[in-house]
């Protein structure tokens, strides 16, 4: 059973930087699956009780009451309703530059479950206008109002979840400073975008993970040249710099002398 506003499509669709074209109330039964290739939607889904599986880029997520999971265009969209307690779920279906450009801001791109983040109340507005205003032409206007409420609260509760995050990441990168790693490897392993991560990051350390991977890289060949018979080559290729003239470089600006000048 479902309950589903059509939303009219509008001549300028093509040029709006977000578009709502579904929006409902889902009461799943025992065979309900759904499977897009690659979809040209974004899809985002508040479940009220219930669970289910959802699988995008290829990993699979257990989605329980409570959850909200947001399927990105552009991926295969496969999920399914338990078939002993199957979802109810609240959901819509948008598409344009807003939604990509939104989840980026907020640094929750590369996230599709959130788990206990209630956005029930955020599309009951939404139906309740969609009700009232059937044929509105600020409808994709008030929806991506409510979608930006959507996606700040998501990234509000997600950082409120993820406050010890940042002394795994510490751990991580203390135990691998030799390694050719950055801010990239470091966010994608913690599967945060580099922007939201380097943000807990800072909460708590004060510096942005970039900056700390550098400070600990610079701290370390500063040990290794007071300490060591190695050269300042030796010591920038096993600390995975770029080259002995960027590593000097970045020495210099760091301890305000050259590598060299340590150990005079």
């Amino acid at each position: 059973m479902e309950k589903i506003f059509l939303i009219p499509p509008s001549d300028m669709s093509d040029k709006l930087p977000f578009i709502l074209t579904l929006a409902g109330i889902t009461y799943p039964d025992a065979e309900y699956k759904i499977y897009r290739e690659c979809s040209a939607l974004y899809v985002i889904e508040y479940v009220e009780k219930g669970a289910g599986t959802v699988i995008c880029g290829g990993e699979s997520y257990r989605i329980e009451k409570g959850d909200v999971y947001i399927l990105p265009a552009g991926f295969e969209h496969r999920y399914y309703s338990d078939k002993k307690e199957p979802w109810k779920k609240k959901w819509m279906n948008v598409s344009g530059e807003l939604c990509e450009r939104l989840t980026e801001i907020y640094g929750i791109d590369k996230r599709v479950h959130f788990p206990k983040t209630d956005i029930g109340g955020l599309f009951d507005e939404l139906f309740d206008y969609l009700a009232k205003h059937p044929a509105d032409n600020e409808i994709n206007s008030y929806s991506a109002i409510i979608f930006h409420r959507m996606i700040q609260r998501l990234a509000e509760n997600s950082e409120k979840k993820h406050t010890g995050t940042g002394q795994n990441v510490k751990s991580f990168i203390d135990c691998n400073i030799y390694r050719k790693i950055n801010a990239e490897l470091v966010a994608e392993k913690f599967r945060f975008s580099v922007s939201q991560l380097s943000r807990l990051f800072k909460r708590e350390y004060g510096a942005t993970v970039y900056n700390y991977i550098l400070e600990q890289k610079i701290a370390t060949a500063e040990k290794l040249l007071q300490n060591s018979s190695l050269t300042v080559k030796q010591i920038a290729d096993m600390l995975n710099f770029t080259d002995e003239h960027y590593f000097c470089n970045i020495f210099k600006k760091k301890r305000g002398v050259t590598p060299g000048r340590i150990r005079k």
